[in-house]
């Protein structure tokens, strides 16, 4: 795969909270976070590949599990390294 283009969106961190706070008013959880980063590690990434011709896919994802099963977001050995 060649990459094309890879940038991210100016001030996407702003665009991201502004639509969660439309859609989810109530995740303060989430709202927080995006407040608290500023764009430093979230906001919205554009990536624009093309594959080399021949390259078989894998088959496409059609469902998800009924079922949610948490997790932690972290592995054990790096909790509190990304404060």
């Amino acid at each position: 795969m060649s990459v094309e283009v890879a940038d991210n969106m100016r001030d996407g961190w702003q665009v991201w909270l502004d639509w969660h706070k439309t859609t989810f008013p109530d995740n303060n959880v989430e709202t927080q976070a995006l407040q608290a980063d500023r764009g430093s590690y979230l906001g919205y990434v554009r990536v624009v590949g093309r594959r080399q011709s021949g390259v078989k896919l894998a088959d496409p994802i059609l469902s998800l599990p009924e079922q949610y099963t948490k997790k932690p977001l972290l592995r054990p050995e790096l909790e509190g390294r990304l404060e």
